[in-house]
């Protein structure tokens, strides 16, 4: 009895954190979880590249490669079960909620078995049509493609629990357990590669992390609602059926994403070899990490749309979007102009000048990936609300011209028409969508230029100018790009405080962030 009281406190303590605080824990834990794995990719990619060379790791980006097209296979359910996780905890509908993750956990184990499956079957025609040309023999990459099924299996089902965190709000969560993912598996496979095991090592690194990362999930998702029991058993189809007539109008515009992130690694492996795909993959695994830093700002966006279309409060939607867009653009403008600015030096003393070919896709990919971004708002919104239209309309279009342009594209150009196909098929799919989204909202995209992009790209000229104009990049130390880092963004605050860019809703905001840190030390104990 005690233990029952003891949950239904939980819970009531948990439903009374208001929605701000809600989304500025996420947005924390968001940014802390990138400032943990930012130095992995930085560590791990020079001593793959020692351990195995440029080949090795070509052929370890089309693993990874892999592993993320096979987020094609949710069928769009992550984000709908995060959407209808969001609104059956708002209104407390607890039985409905154990049959939709019910309902869920079967439907994702029942797609584990069948992509596990056609993969295991395929993996010898991989081994010769993507991995050729490398040094391994076949069944030795037969071997990895089928150890790389645990891989593939422990992310697909991961894929569940994390949206039902995120559906809860539970941002703070999900990000612990996805850092934690990322550290092990780097461990792990750096370890192991140390110890020369090769691309065994790493490809043994990743199933570790999955295995386990399931696991917990698995544990906390029963904490966070102990008032549901997993069991497959009470699948019920009716609901399965609601949650696939969401899921397949939500799968398109998944699916573009994934396209654009990935399957042009795969062309080039095919028409041209793994060593170009190891180019691009550092340069476009850059630019989507100070992405993800920065989408870190439009984490709870779904979830909390969800939950304000539940309480049928427009208004309140309306200043989700154009404050999303306002944070969104103070922190993407300025990693823009100052990655680019430093892009040439950073990877000549990170990989050394032999490697500076993976410049053009970080320059290039990082820009539209950021333009892109500014559609982030406007599709979580559309999301939540359960208007998908705008959404998947851009997607089918910057899908199909992603794979004939870059089809053509790297035929031609080999390397380069790998992203230019991928750079403009974003920007116009961005392009498509915004303009569709402000027509149906009738939000006006003049006020978001004005109030959030206008004055971040003025400061970031300035400061760009005044700074670089003053000291060139080209003999600079890793302690003097950390200063000219620091410089910068001491000349950008001082001229976005100055533009009086921020107004007193913004003041009142950062006030309560922190108090946000004090609920943040509370999190393992509230979870």
């Amino acid at each position: 009895m005690e233990g029952d009281t003891g949950e239904i406190a939980s819970t009531v303590v948990r439903a009374k954190v208001p929605l701000r605080s809600r989304i500025m824990r996420g947005v924390l834990f968001g940014g802390l979880r990138y400032v943990l794995i930012a130095p992995i990719p930085l560590l791990m990619t020079p001593l793959i590249l020692h351990h195995i060379g440029p080949s090795g790791y070509g052929t370890w980006a089309i693993f990874l490669a892999i592993n993320g097209l096979t987020t094609l296979a949710d069928l769009g359910l992550v984000g709908t079960i995060s959407k209808f996780v969001a609104d059956l905890h708002a209104r407390k509908d607890f039985f409905a909620l154990g049959t939709l993750l019910n309902s869920g956990l079967v439907l994702f184990l029942a797609l584990d078995l069948i992509i596990a499956g056609v993969f295991w079957w395929m993996s010898p025609t991989l081994a010769v049509w993507l991995l050729h040309g490398i040094g391994s023999t076949t069944p030795e990459l037969t071997f990895l493609l089928r150890c790389f099924v645990w891989v593939i299996a422990a992310n697909i089902l991961s894929q569940l629990f994390s949206s039902v965190t995120v559906g809860l709000q539970r941002l703070d969560v999900a990000n612990i357990v996805s850092t934690a993912n990322a550290l092990l598996s780097a461990l792990c496979g750096g370890i192991l590669l140390v110890r020369g095991w090769g691309l065994r090592g790493l490809v043994f690194g990743q199933a570790v992390s999955g295995l386990v990362t399931v696991v917990t999930y698995l544990i906390l998702v029963r904490r966070l609602l102990p008032q549901v029991v997993l069991n497959p058993l009470r699948f019920d189809l009716l609901r399965a059926k609601k949650l696939f007539e969401y899921s397949i109008r939500l799968y398109i515009t998944q699916a573009a994403v994934v396209v654009h992130n990935q399957v042009e690694k795969v062309f080039l492996a095919m028409m041209v070899g793994v060593v170009p795909v190891g180019w691009y993959d550092i340069g476009s695994d850059l630019a989507l990490k100070v992405r993800g830093l920065i989408s870190v700002i439009l984490s709870p966006i779904l979830p909390a749309a969800s939950e304000l279309n539940a309480l049928s409060d427009a208004s309140r939607i309306e200043e989700l979007y154009f404050r999303s867009q306002k944070y969104l653009a103070v922190c993407s403008v300025p990693a823009v102009f100052y990655v680019i600015a430093i892009s040439h030096r950073f990877i000549d003393l990170w990989l050394g000048p032999q490697m500076r070919a993976a410049t053009l896709p970080l320059d290039v990919l990082l820009l539209a990936n950021v333009f892109n971004l500014a559609t982030g708002p406007g599709f979580l919104i559309s999301a939540g609300t359960g208007h998908l239209k705008p959404g998947i309309q851009s997607a089918m279009l910057g899908l199909v011209i992603n794979i004939f342009l870059s089809l053509a594209l790297i035929a031609r150009f080999g390397f380069t028409g790998a992203v230019v196909g991928t750079s403009v098929s974003l920007l116009l799919a961005s392009a498509y969508f915004m303009s569709m989204f402000h027509a149906h909202t009738g939000y006006s995209i003049g006020r978001v230029l004005r109030e959030s992009y206008f004055k971040p790209i003025v400061c970031s000229t300035l400061a760009t100018l005044f700074l670089f104009g003053l000291r060139r990049t080209g003999d600079l130390s890793w302690v003097g790009l950390g200063g000219m880092g620091i410089a910068f963004g001491l000349c950008y605050c001082v001229a976005i405080f100055v533009s009086e860019f921020f107004d007193d809703y913004d003041w009142k905001m950062f006030e309560r962030v922190l108090s946000t840190i004090g609920v943040a030390r509370r999190v393992f104990r509230s979870a």
